[in-house]
């Protein structure tokens, strides 16, 4: 079957870039949306399994191999996601508002609608189904990790592919089937069933190797009792293993060209009917880099005829002025070098003195009657395989006695356990505490402990009663 273009093609949109389980597709169109170029490139079967993409390495050798194939491409490219990479909610419905207040409120109240906010973008399109009255209108509503999307773009970035929307392609893929924008259609592939109403998705279906009917007589009779009054009466499929009859009364579409889902990407008509998932700032920047503004020329040219016709008074004030100000930006340059050697100068001696005064502590508190050897010998020796020291600081506690942190890392609370018995048990230590642990990137557990150091003096005393 022939594919049919849009009356109103964006200006910018005229290719689609499509990431299926095997291959990647690319479709351009001219301006009356005929084919211009279309290439194929194979991606290695751990690419994209079922629907989600497993292997970025893979999928960016595939973006470069079809870049080779179509040389310079110049117009951004609608790039479709997998299935299983988009989560599309049924429509909402709304009271009649702006989509841009539409996709305010969804934000606001994100987690009403999708799961948690955290590495996820999201965009909401106005739609059209069988249940639309004056007042309210329809909002389908797609999520993609945003992680995910940042990856693609970077990919299609370094593969000289510029970037338009990222569309769901199973939401675009409807496009291509002129036959589908008339009442109440579906749309299947190997991974999708789609529902559409006049050319709109309404449903979305993600399957594993659609090889029969059962599926969509299911999604059928689920429509039904979603919207009862309307009727399914088209079928479009598209690289599936099985044929319908037509005797069911419905009409049955065959799609054998495998670039439908990259023609409905390339044939997206406007950008207010079409979801496109790529992050607000990556937007921002690429409508700057494209964007024209004739005002801003004209008033860029009338700055540029005043400064010719002021060239001469510029000139001549210039030179009358220019000894002048070399001599106060000198003296300005030697005050400001004397005042920033002079902080440099205050901030160096302030760090000599706090040197000083901590050398100063480390000495008298190393001259006293602390057995140091003794506690870095008890910290060794109840050091486990398993337990890993970064650092024992000794410091003086607020009345007077010592305590000794110690912050380390441990492969499992045993390990710990088995530490701070040790200590415990070692006889040089009050008290032994361990107030704050965690788990870092790696698993490991990240602790600190407090060592409490007994009282020198009295342990001596009792130690020379006990000898007597």
């Amino acid at each position: 079957m022939a594919f049919g273009a849009g009356k109103n093609l964006a200006q910018k949109n005229f290719a689609g870039l499509a990431i299926h389980d095997d291959s990647l597709y690319f479709v351009e169109l001219d301006e009356h949306g005929e084919i211009t170029r279309q290439a194929s490139a194979e991606l290695h079967e751990s690419c994209v399994v079922n629907g989600v993409i497993k292997d970025f390495t893979l999928l960016e050798e595939g973006f470069k191999a079809l870049q080779k194939k179509t040389g310079k491409i110049r117009q951004p490219v609608t790039i479709g996601l997998p299935p299983g990479d988009v989560m599309i909610r049924r429509p909402i419905v709304f009271p009649k508002m702006s989509i841009e207040d539409i996709r305010s409120t969804i934000d606001l109240n994100f987690e009403e609608y999708f799961s948690s906010r955290t590495d996820t973008i999201f965009d909401a399109v106005i739609i059209k189904t069988p249940s639309d009255s004056a007042d309210k209108v329809s909002v389908l509503a797609a999520t993609a990790k945003k992680s995910l999307v940042d990856k693609i773009l970077d990919i299609a970035k370094r593969a000289d592919i510029p970037a338009g929307a990222v569309e769901p392609m199973n939401f675009a893929m409807v496009r291509a089937v002129p036959e589908l924008r008339e009442g109440l259609c579906i749309f299947a592939d190997n991974h999708n069933i789609v529902a559409s109403w006049e050319g709109y998705g309404i449903f979305f279906r993600t399957v594993n190797n659609l090889n029969n009917f059962q599926d969509i007589l299911s999604t059928i009779q689920f429509i039904a009792t979603q919207y009862r009054r309307a009727q399914v009466s088209k079928i479009a499929l598209a690289g599936v293993d099985f044929q319908l009859s037509t005797d069911s009364g419905m009409g049955i579409i065959n799609v054998t060209d495998p670039y439908y889902a990259a023609m409905g990407l390339a044939l997206r008509d406007n950008p207010d009917e079409g979801l496109d998932l790529r992050p607000a700032e990556y937007v921002e920047l690429e409508r700057r880099r494209y964007s024209f503004n004739p005002n801003r020329l004209i008033l860029w040219g009338l700055l540029a005829g005043f400064l010719m016709m002021s060239a001469g008074t510029i000139s001549y004030a210039f030179i009358n002025i220019r000894s002048l100000d070399e001599k106060i930006d000198d003296m300005r340059g030697n005050v400001d070098s004397l005042a920033a050697q002079r902080q440099m100068l205050e901030k160096k001696n302030s760090e000599l003195e706090a040197e000083r005064r901590h050398t100063e502590k480390i000495l008298d508190f190393l001259k006293g009657d602390i057995p140091v050897l003794e506690i870095l010998n008890a910290l060794e020796v109840n050091q486990t395989n398993g337990i890993k020291y970064d650092s024992a600081n000794f410091t003086l506690g607020p009345l007077g006695g010592v305590n000794v942190v110690v912050d380390g890392k441990a492969t499992s609370d045993k390990d710990i356990i088995t530490m701070t018995e040790g200590l415990k048990e070692s006889g040089l230590f009050e008290n032994v505490l361990l107030p704050f642990s965690q788990r870092d990137q790696l698993q490991r557990k990240v602790f600190k402990l407090i060592l409490t150091v007994k009282d020198i003096l009295k342990m001596n005393a009792e130690g020379a009663a006990h000898g007597k």
